[in-house]
C-alpha cells in the first residue's frame, strides 16, 4: 500500500545499521505527531538476488551479503520523548520492492538440519525462491508453476534502543522490541514501545511481502520498502513492559524474550494484555483473564529451530468487541 505524503522527510535506505544503539548519532529528528517514510532494504541487505551462487549454509549466505543480517535505518530521534515515555508508532503504509522489483525467500542445510536430521537435511537441499513484485502483486514460481497471489507486507523489525548498549537487530527484547516477526505489524496498526533514552532512537527494517505465521524456516518473502509511518509520544502513567499494538479492530501483546520457550512467550503475553486490561479500560485482572481465556487469539510469530537458537515471539490479541470491552478507554490511552 503506498499513500502520498510529499512533505514528509525522508530517510533513505543507504543509513542503515545492523544493530539497536543506545550511543547511536540520529539520522533525523522529528517531532511527536510527524510522518516520515523510511527507505528500507531487505534482510540480506539486498544482495541475495537470482544470480547468486548456490549457498549452501548459514556461513555462505553471510560470506555473499557481506556478514550480517537484517538492516534497519540509522535512528530516529523523536523529540521531547523521555526515558519511561511511551512511543506509539501508526503504520501508514508499505510499498514493497521499493529497492527493486523482486522479492526472496531461503533454506540452508543449517536449518533443514536443525529442523529434521541429516536425512532431512539431503532431501531438501539449499533453496532460494525469487518472487517478483508488481505494486500489492507476487509472482511465485513453484517448478514451473506460476502463482500470482496478493503481497501481505509486514515489518519485521521494530524497536527502539536499549537502555544501554547495542543489541543485534537479529534479536529482540520486552524493553525494546527488534526482530519481532509479527505478521499484524502491517498497515493499519499502532506500535508501542517502550522509550529508553533520549529521543527513542527509533529503527525499523526487514519488511516481509508474504509470511505465513511461524516464519517456519527462518526468512519470509524478504524485501525491500518504502515504509511510511506516523511517531506520537504517549506519557505512560505505567511503564510499558513489552510491545503493545493496538488496531481498529483488536488491542495485542506481545511476548519476546530472545532465546526462550514459546510458552514463556506466551504467558508474558497474556498477562500484559490482562493488565492493559485493568489499566486501561477498568476491567477486573480476573475477569481480564477469563476474556482472554474465552475470546482472546493467539498468534505464533516465530517457530524457528537453528543449530544456535530459536526465534518464538507470539501475539496475543482480543477483539475490541463492545461487549468485550463495555467501558471504552477508562484513562484516555490509545
Amino acid at each position: 500500500m503506498t499513500i502520498a505524503f510529499p512533505h514528509a522527510p525522508r530517510l533513505p535506505a543507504d543509513q542503515h545499521q545492523y544493530v539497536f544503539d543506545a550511543a547511536a548519532h540520529p539520522a533525523l529528528h522529528v517531532a511527536s505527531g510527524d510522518i516520515v517514510r523510511v527507505e528500507t532494504l531487505d534482510c540480506f541487505s539486498n544482495r541475495l538476488t537470482a544470480d547468486a551462487p548456490l549457498l549452501t549454509d548459514d556461513a555462505a549466505v553471510l560470506a555473499h551479503i557481506g556478514g550480517r543480517y537484517n538492516p534497519v535505518c540509522a535512528p530516529i530521534y523523536i523529540t521531547g520523548a523521555e526515558v519511561g515515555d511511551v512511543l506509539a508508532i501508526d503504520i501508514l503504509g508499505i510499498a514493497i520492492g521499493a529497492r527493486a522489483p523482486m522479492a526472496v525467500t531461503h533454506i540452508d542445510a543449517d536449518w533443514a538440519k536443525a529442523f529434521g536430521g541429516d536425512a532431512y537435511a539431503r532431501a531438501i537441499e539449499p533453496h532460494a525462491l525469487f518472487a517478483a513484485t508488481n505494486g500489492q502483486t507476487v509472482l511465485l514460481d513453484f517448478g514451473g508453476r506460476t502463482m500470482m497471489t496478493p503481497a501481505r507486507p509486514m515489518i519485521g523489525t521494530i524497536g527502539t534502543a536499549p537502555e544501554s548498549g547495542q543489541t543485534s537487530a537479529l534479536l529482540y527484547a520486552p524493553g525494546h522490541g527488534g526482530n519481532l516477526d509479527c505478521p499484524h505489524i502491517a498497515v493499519g496498526t499502532t506500535v508501542l514501545l517502550p522509550v529508553n533514552v533520549p529521543g527513542a532512537l527509533l529503527s525499523l527494517g526487514d519488511v516481509h511481502a508474504l509470511m505465513g505465521d511461524g516464519e517456519i524456516t527462518g526468512t519470509a518473502l524478504e524485501t525491500s520498502a518504502d515504509v511510511t509511518i506516523r511517531v506520537h509520544v504517549l506519557n505512560a502513567s505505567n511503564p510499558l513492559t513489552t510491545p503493545r499494538l493496538r488496531h481498529t479492530d483488536w488491542i495485542g501483546s506481545i511476548g519476546c524474550a530472545s532465546k526462550t520457550d514459546l510458552q514463556t512467550n506466551i504467558t508474558a503475553a497474556v498477562r500484559d494484555l490482562a493488565a492493559t486490561l485493568v489499566e486501561e479500560h477498568a476491567i477486573s485482572l480476573p475477569d481480564g483473564i477469563q476474556l482472554i481465556n474465552l475470546f482472546g487469539r493467539i498468534t505464533v510469530n516465530q517457530a524457528v529451530v537453528t543449530a544456535q537458537t530459536g526465534w518464538s515471539s507470539v501475539l496475543v490479541t482480543l477483539p475490541r468487541d463492545p461487549c468485550l470491552l463495555p467501558f471504552g478507554s477508562a484513562n484516555g490511552k490509545a
